[in-house]
């Protein structure tokens, strides 16, 4: 469990506060427009920054009373992260187990581990700087979960994987989910949606949302409709109503869109999905807005 208290951070014009927070294990997927805080929170969390204001407390530990013990629980991966580009990936798996404090024996076990769950063994001994983009977001992701953290904060780990690569990180993740915190910023909803847990909402550095993936896509100012749409009279239907999705069947097209009344015949009310909670939620604010 982490807890967060009263935190006040500030960077030029951009301010993040967060009055009282609580997370719990399990996965709390954490969204946003770009700037509204996700980074910065993550940054904040994984004590790579310290707010002048506030505290977060790891179940009884702060960075003020045991910061080496927080540190040696937290798994991390930013945006941009570098990777030594002249370690293989086994050569960087054990020295960031050595950064750990973890033992030899267990470093090497679980170095060959992670090199298979993230499908880098054939590639273990080539230098980072020689692999793909994708090998090295799947080895920075392998790097995070040294030492079986109970705090992991990722931003954006799709980046750069194929569909098969998805698939198995988020699988890998579930499995984890019972017994650690972990956050992750993405803008990929829908893929998180069956193995997340709760949505943090986090807009302008300050938060709009926080609950059950189920409150996220229940109790919406707009109701969802799916329907048919011939193409030619697409442009003026889009002028009069909220478009969630448009998707393209021969000369129709499947649109889902937000009104308050049916749309048009033969559309009907639809479940909304976890993107369709996102823009209904932020249309809706950005209107109260205005």
């Amino acid at each position: 469990m982490i807890q967060i208290q009263d935190i006040v951070w500030k960077y030029k014009d951009f301010s993040l506060t967060i009055e009282e927070l609580t997370l719990q294990n399990g996965i709390t997927i954490l969204v946003g427009n770009n700037g509204s805080g996700k980074s910065t929170l993550l940054h904040l969390l994984a004590t790579a920054n310290k707010a002048p204001r506030g505290t977060i407390t790891y179940k009884k530990d702060t960075m003020d009373s045991n910061l080496v013990a927080v540190r040696s629980k937290i798994g991390f991966v930013p945006t941009g992260i570098e990777l030594y580009p002249d370690f293989t990936p086994v050569k960087l798996l054990l020295y960031m187990s050595q950064l750990k404090g973890l033992s030899k024996d267990f470093s090497r076990r679980q170095t060959q581990e992670l090199l298979k769950v993230f499908h880098l063994e054939d590639v273990q001994k080539t230098k980072v700087k020689k692999l793909s983009q994708g090998m090295q977001q799947r080895l920075a992701l392998a790097q995070a979960f040294l030492g079986k953290p109970s705090y992991i904060f990722l931003d954006e780990p799709l980046n750069f994987l194929d569909i098969h690569e998805r698939k198995s990180l988020l699988n890998y993740i579930a499995e984890l989910a019972p017994h650690c915190v972990i956050l992750v910023a993405t803008h990929e909803l829908n893929e998180w949606g069956p193995i997340c847990h709760d949505v943090l909402w986090m807009n302008k550095g300050n938060v709009q949302f926080f609950g059950s993936k189920t409150m996220w896509r229940h109790g919406l100012p707009l109701p969802i409709w799916i329907g048919e749409v011939h193409e030619e009279y697409y442009n003026e239907f889009s002028k009069n109503h909220l478009i969630v999705y448009a998707g393209r069947m021969k000369d129709k097209l499947i649109v889902r869109c937000a009104s308050k009344t049916k749309p048009s015949l033969g559309f009907e009310p639809t479940a909304p999905t976890m993107e369709d909670a996102f823009f209904i939620r932020k249309y809706s604010k950005e209107a109260t807005i205005n």
